[in-house]
């Protein structure tokens, strides 16, 4: 028996049969009449088997028919479904997205795009992924996730990077810190007190560490703590000053803390969208990046809002 019929066919016949009649198929599949019955009894033709009984004024499956409508209705509704879900995928309606993003910019930045979409795009699923720059890059040219926000500290052809917004670094103190009465603090003033820093992989330890080694000047023992919540805290008790991201600092809410600019070379890092060059953007993912885009301005801008010398409590 040959089976080289068409899925046209199969759909068309699925309709007859669901509708009872040839004629509303045919309107139901956007054909003329005389076209449809053609398109029926070529697949009669091609099974081998009549499928309709024609004898009575209302369309009847035969038993054959029957047992085809048995086998092929879930399938093509299977089908049915994952066009709709292709479709969806590539509009942005619908889709699962991952990436990666730095500690420091995952409570601000990430957050808000999470929030933001959760409302606008239900049926997006979106994972957040916290890491240390390294980690994030490692992850994307690894096809873990599909694509970061951080920094791009060295070319690898396989990436591209989409500037965002410049982070500076600033020291974080209690407001009566001695160091709090000058408007701009140098590194070799930070390097007579204990330092609280973040890991040594975080790129913000190895701006610090890099402009404290240019002083030459030895520092004085300090601590090492993973959060940055830990490090506000820790100089909030008086054991030190910490180095912390400035566009960080209005989501760290601190009763009695200031920040100061730090001097020459002011710490500063270029923070983007980081992509594998070789893959297509689908809608879901396009949406997650425009949306983190209009966040990155609103972040920039709950800065300047909040530009005062303590923080924002």
């Amino acid at each position: 028996m040959p089976n080289n019929f068409k899925l046209r066919q199969l759909q068309g016949f699925v309709a007859a049969a669901e509708l009872g009649s040839f004629a509303l198929a045919a309107a139901h599949t956007s054909m003329t009449p005389p076209a449809f019955s053609q398109l029926i009894k070529e697949l009669e033709s091609n099974l081998g088997v009549a499928l309709f009984d024609r004898t009575t004024r209302r369309l009847h499956l035969t038993a054959a028919g029957e047992q085809l409508l048995l086998s092929v209705r879930r399938p093509l509704q299977d089908l049915d479904h994952a066009s709709a879900d292709m479709r969806a995928l590539v509009d942005g309606s619908r889709g699962r997205i991952a990436f990666s993003i730095l500690h420091s910019l995952a409570f601000g930045i990430g957050t808000r795009t999470l929030a933001a979409l959760h409302q606008s795009h239900p049926s997006v699923a979106v994972q957040m992924i916290e890491d240390q720059n390294d980690v994030l890059i490692e992850r994307i040219v690894n096809r873990e996730v599909d694509f970061g926000v951080g920094m791009f500290t060295h070319a690898v052809s396989e990436l591209s990077f989409e500037p965002l917004f410049v982070d500076e670094l600033v020291a974080v103190l209690r407001a009566d810190h001695p160091l709090a009465r000058r408007p701009v603090v140098e590194w070799s003033e930070l390097a007579e007190h204990p330092l609280i820093l973040l890991p040594q992989k975080s790129s913000v330890r190895r701006l610090a560490e890099a402009s404290l080694l240019l002083t030459g000047l030895p520092r004085k023992t300090g601590h090492e703590v993973v959060s940055m919540v830990t490090a506000i805290n820790m100089a909030a008790a008086g054991l030190g000053v910490t180095i912390l991201p400035k566009l960080s600092l209005p989501w760290l809410k601190a009763d009695h803390m200031a920040h100061r600019s730090i001097g020459d070379p002011r710490p500063h890092r270029q923070i983007g969208i980081i992509r594998r060059t070789s893959r297509a953007i689908p809608g879901a993912e396009e949406i997650v990046l425009e949306q983190m885009r209009r966040e990155a301005l609103t972040t920039s801008d709950v800065w300047r809002e909040s530009e005062t010398h303590a923080l924002p409590g």
